[in-house]
């Protein structure tokens, strides 16, 4: 496609014609001949540094690759670019390489080529800092040809790109034993495979009442006391978790906030139960976070992507399609990780145990994550510490997190039966 010359030149190089024209047509009217060919001169240089950029065929390749498509946010990866440009016979002049970047990735890095004539080969190399989450477009890049004198610019673009993943920081956590308890059935749910043999799992000791054929004699003889089959059911735990992502209800900037925090513990939760034969269903406040795809279905890379694009909305209240989720779903385990906290908040994660073997709180001390002149008032704080409360009151593992504790901190306080960390 050809392009205007007067559009190939920068503003220097159209202040110069327009000099240059002033001169010569006033050397010419005044009679002075000596400064006429400054007029020319004004004149001719963007006019050749326009043939000569403008005419030039760029043979210039650009290869992409990283070291992962994907990282945790707050750390680095690094982007490579190889340039392989064949000789050409006129001079390229000054290439200027600027590659377009999100700003969430970090600055835009720009770079010069001098060598003009010939065939040459360059690595360029730069690092790429998740400093927000999410799925980002790195490049095109763009080669830009300029003069010497800066007289004239011709913008190329490659149609290159790569994509990086910025996920949540996900934390690695240890074997909690004391999931489990009494569910509607009577029977005590099993923990984990993992965790104790598969006799172990199967049996309970004998109570009044139950049938003698169900004694497993094995176990019986090997503890010294008379034990029993479970009731048949199959092993099918699930759990629910439900991020609190309201804006209202956070506090803080950027990889730092109560909200970052709170991505990162749930989907480390949500991840160490998928990892561990769990059915996850994962809400936020508005609703199911996967939708499309009942639980058995969700793997660990849907869990990792859901919470990877999870935002902060302008709700102030829950919605009624995750009231009803809620409301109507039995399972093993419930665990809501949630930042400020009201009345009827508390009041729905009551109603949405019922036939749920355990419930356990993540509440962030979101305060502690923000500058005082932002924190919320006294009543505010009040309503929070009864909606506390009122779930401690009603048996809820509870694990209160202030800034500087992460998701293993918070493993090891539910794990002591909601000890305040």
């Amino acid at each position: 496609m050809k392009r205007n010359p007067w559009n190939l030149l920068t503003g220097r190089g159209k202040l110069f014609l327009i000099v240059g024209l002033a001169v010569l047509i006033a050397s010419m009217l005044l009679g002075q001949r000596d400064v006429l060919w400054l007029g020319w001169l004004f004149i001719l240089l963007p006019i050749i540094a326009v043939l000569l950029i403008g005419s030039t065929r760029l043979q210039l390749t650009c290869e992409r690759s990283s070291d992962h498509d994907r990282i945790e946010i707050g750390d680095q990866v690094e982007e490579v670019l190889v340039l392989d440009k064949q000789a050409s016979r006129i001079p390229t002049g000054l290439l200027l390489f600027e590659d377009h970047l999100p700003q969430a990735l970090g600055a835009r890095p720009r770079f010069t080529v001098t060598k003009g004539l010939g065939a040459w080969q360059r690595r360029i190399s730069y690092p790429l800092t998740g400093h927000q989450r999410g799925r980002f477009s790195i490049g095109p890049l763009l080669v830009r040809s300029t003069d010497a004198f800066g007289l004239v610019q011709f913008d190329r673009q490659f149609s290159a790109t790569s994509e990086l993943l910025v996920t949540p920081k996900v934390h690695k956590l240890g074997m909690m034993r004391n999931v489990g308890g009494g569910g509607a059935s009577g029977e005590t749910r099993p923990q984990r495979l993992g965790a104790v043999g598969q006799d172990d799992v199967l049996i309970r000791e004998y109570r009044e009442g139950d049938d003698v054929r169900r004694v497993h004699w094995r176990s019986t003889a090997r503890r010294g006391e008379l034990m029993v089959r479970r009731e048949e059911q199959a092993w099918d735990p699930s759990m629910t978790l439900v991020l609190d992502n309201r804006a209202s209800r956070h506090a803080g900037y950027g990889p730092e906030s109560s909200f970052e925090e709170a991505v990162s513990i749930a989907a480390s939760v949500a991840l160490h139960f998928q990892g561990d034969g769990y059915d996850v269903d994962i809400y936020d406040i508005r609703g199911p976070m996967i939708p499309g795809l009942i639980s058995r279905q969700i793997t660990a890379d849907h869990l990792l992507l859901a919470y990877t694009d999870v935002v902060e909305v302008p709700d102030t209240e829950v919605s009624g399609e995750l009231k009803g989720a809620l409301n109507g779903q039995n399972g093993q385990l419930i665990l809501a990780v949630m930042g400020r906290m009201t009345v009827p908040d508390a009041e729905l994660l009551l109603r949405s145990r019922r036939n749920r073997a355990q419930a356990m709180l993540v509440v962030l001390d979101v305060d502690s994550f923000t500058a005082p002149a932002d924190r919320i008032s006294v009543e505010a704080r009040s309503e929070h510490d009864a909606a506390v409360e009122l779930l401690r009151s009603h048996h809820w593992r509870i694990s209160e997190v202030r800034r500087g504790l992460h998701a293993p901190d918070v493993w090891t306080s539910l794990e002591r039966m909601g000890e305040r960390v």
